[in-house]
């Protein structure tokens, strides 16, 4: 992936963070949504991890309804 950026970071809990990100890869517009974990010695900067996402454009206002109808859901 090219010229990685990052849009958001959404602290996940005391280690860990989320980052929304975006990239164009062979032509395509990319979203990724990835984990980051402090390093085990606590020095330094997050690490991505495995667990994440990579979607094209085009399946981002799909996963923003996605997203409102789980906080619909959860804040009844």
């Amino acid at each position: 992936m090219s010229d990685l950026r990052t849009i958001a970071t959404v602290r996940k809990n005391n280690s860990e963070e989320i980052r929304v990100s975006v990239a164009i890869h062979d032509g395509y517009a990319l979203v990724d949504m990835r984990v980051f974990s402090a390093p085990r010695s606590s020095r330094g900067e997050p690490v991505p991890t495995k667990a994440g996402i990579c979607l094209t454009r085009t399946k981002l206002p799909e996963l923003i309804l996605a997203l409102q109808a789980a906080e619909r859901e959860v804040t009844r």
